[in-house]
This record gives C-alpha cells, structure tokens and sequence, in this order.
C-alpha cells in the first residue's frame, strides 16, 4: 500500500550497490541496468522506486536473501560521505552518533535511536511515515552490521537479535543462518540489538583531521537538500490528533491543516495516496505502539483509535492483523513471532 514514506527519498548513491550487485551474481537485465546508471553521486530516488528496483532483483534472484545480502557487502563508497564519516571517529558510539545526525544523506524519513538496555544497545526505526518493505529493512539492518565490523576492524561481530516489522516469511531458517541470533517479525519497529560493550570500541582507522573535514562536508550536504516535506508532517500530526479526537474524517484533517477538503483530497492523489488506506495503517501503528507499551486496557485503546466499542476495534485489528489484539500482544512481549501475522492493508 502506499505510505508517507514511499514519496521520501534515499541516496542515488545506492544505485551503485545494485549494479555491483548485479555484476557479482552475473545477471545481465539491461533496463535495470540503464534505469541504476540514471543516478549520479548524490542525486535522490523516490523509495517507491528503490522498493521496486529491490523486488525486482528479488525475483530474478529467487533463491537468495537479497536484501540481507546487499546490506552484507555495503561499503562507504556506497553511502557516501556518511560512510567515510562513520570510519574517521575515534569510536562506535561517536560513529553511531554521526550516523544519526547526518543520517538523512541517506535516506529521508525515521531516523534511527540509540537506546541502552541494561547490558544491550539498540538502533531502533519507527513508523512514523508508515512502514518500509522487508527487503529495504534488510538491506539498513545488514549494513548498519557491515559497518560496524568494517569500522572494528572486526569481522566476527555479531547482533543479539534483530526485530523485523514486516510479517514472517514461510521459513525463517534461513534468515538465522545468515545471521547467528534470534530474529523476530511483525515487531512493532525496526530494530537492531548488539551487546552495550560493542560502543566503546575503537574505530580501527581513527582520523580526526579527515574527520573533521568530512562532517564540514556532511554539514554542507545536508543544508542544501530539501526540506523532508513538511506536509508529510503535518498530515500525519493532524491524522493521529483526529483519531485520538474520534472523528478521524477527511474534512476535520484538512481543516487542522488550514485547507479545503478539495485541496487536500487533490494533494492526496497526487502522492498515489487515500485517506482511508493512510488512516487504517495510522491506527494499524498506534494500536500496535499501544499494545506493546501494555499500561492501557484494550477498551481505553479502542477510544484513543477513535473507536466507539472495544469489540469493533478488536474485529479490525484482527482484519489487520491476522490475530487479536490480546494475541499480538503477547507475541511481542514474549520477543516472539507468528507467520499467520499478515500485512494490515
């Protein structure tokens, strides 16, 4: 389904990574190759494009975990400024807070949080403009992990457990292959755990003079990128407030937003976007940020999703789901997964 995010952008520098891709596996499709070789150093790609151009390699590529693959075999070169950015600190943590600053060269949209939990630290990615596709998923999480054994120096590095948003595959045997530590699915949000330790390592290739020079210039790109569209803000603001204000309707989302229903149903369309698929995936994310947060009863998160009775908001969330809302949540506390758990649009 479309989602806020699809109309952000990502680096076109990772058109790169695709074609060195398609040259490592020896697959030859002229129109992927010709449409990849479009993209010049920092230019931007829709990442409705760049979900399409990773589905595309999937199904040529049916046998491979291409996303857990790409991110695997990333490279500064393809991230650019960010990347060799992230190789100059003096340690992890400080690589990891340049990574947040200036994680927007890469791509638009959730930006990544660095949480301390007990003896573990944990880059975690919201929804807040709608989830990503697992393959784009993939490709963050394993080279965020690529990038932290190419920066140690340290190639055995290993995660504790990655949460995966998107619903499980039929089979997870593979994914715990490539990957040695527990992977879960249908989680909440985007997350990748490693033990707290891992922060105070060294950066094997420490440079602070060239550090400095790369953040000048990280600064400088990313003061002349585009504003991430501010009315992507705003509309999902106003749509969480109508929800939690029950009366999530087109007409009192465009007056919060100081426009005419007209003017906001025609900027809507524009984007590939309806009102109604946004506002199920909107209540789709709250009910499951609320689920997992378990300090509200289900009726008091049916009246916060704009629900009159608890038992209409439980029909929808296993429409949504595939499960009740009970049942979810005890899969997320337990950390664990069930493959009936489907896509909610």
């Amino acid at each position: 389904m479309p989602t806020l995010l699809a109309d952000m952008n990502v680096s076109g520098d990772l058109a790169a990574l695709l074609l060195d891709y398609l040259a490592a596996n020896q697959l030859q499709i002229a129109e992927l190759e010709r449409e990849l070789k479009q993209f010049q150093p920092a230019s931007r790609m829709r990442f409705q494009q760049w979900w399409r151009l990773l589905e595309q390699l999937q199904q040529h590529l049916p046998g491979h975990l291409v996303g857990m693959e790409l991110g695997q075999s990333i490279k500064p070169a393809y991230v650019g400024v960010l990347g060799y950015l992230t190789l100059s600190c003096d340690t992890v943590a400080e690589a990891l807070q340049r990574f947040q600053r200036y994680q927007r060269l890469l791509h638009d949209g959730d930006t990544a949080r660095l949480e301390i939990r007990h003896d573990q630290a944990c880059l975690c990615w919201s929804n807040q403009y709608g989830p990503s596709t697992q393959l784009s998923d993939e490709v963050l999480v394993m080279g965020m992990i690529a990038n932290l054994r190419a920066m140690t120096g340290q190639p055995d590095l290993q995660p504790t457990r990655i949460n995966f948003v998107c619903a499980a595959p039929l089979s997870t045997q593979e994914y715990q292959q490539f990957v040695q530590c527990p992977i879960a699915f249908d989680q909440p949000q985007l997350e990748l755990h490693f033990p707290v330790d891992y922060l105070r390592l060294s950066v094997t290739n420490s440079d602070p003079a060239l550090k400095q020079l790369l953040e000048q210039q990280a600064q400088t790109l990313l003061s002349v990128l585009p504003q991430q569209v501010d009315f992507f803000d705003r509309l999902q603001q106003a749509m969480v407030k109508s929800v939690q204000g029950g009366e999530p309707t087109l007409e009192t989302v465009a007056r919060s937003l100081a426009m005419s229903r007209r003017t906001l149903h025609r900027r809507l369309q524009e984007r590939g976007l309806g009102f109604k698929e946004l506002l199920k995936a909107i209540r789709y994310q709250l009910a499951r940020q609320y689920l997992a947060e378990r300090h509200l009863t289900l009726a008091e998160i049916a009246l916060l999703l704009g629900y009159s009775e608890q038992s209409a908001f439980s029909r929808a969330f296993r429409h949504w789901s595939g499960t009740t809302p009970l049942q979810y949540q005890k899969s997320v506390v337990s950390g664990g997964s069930s493959s009936s758990i489907k896509s909610p649009l």
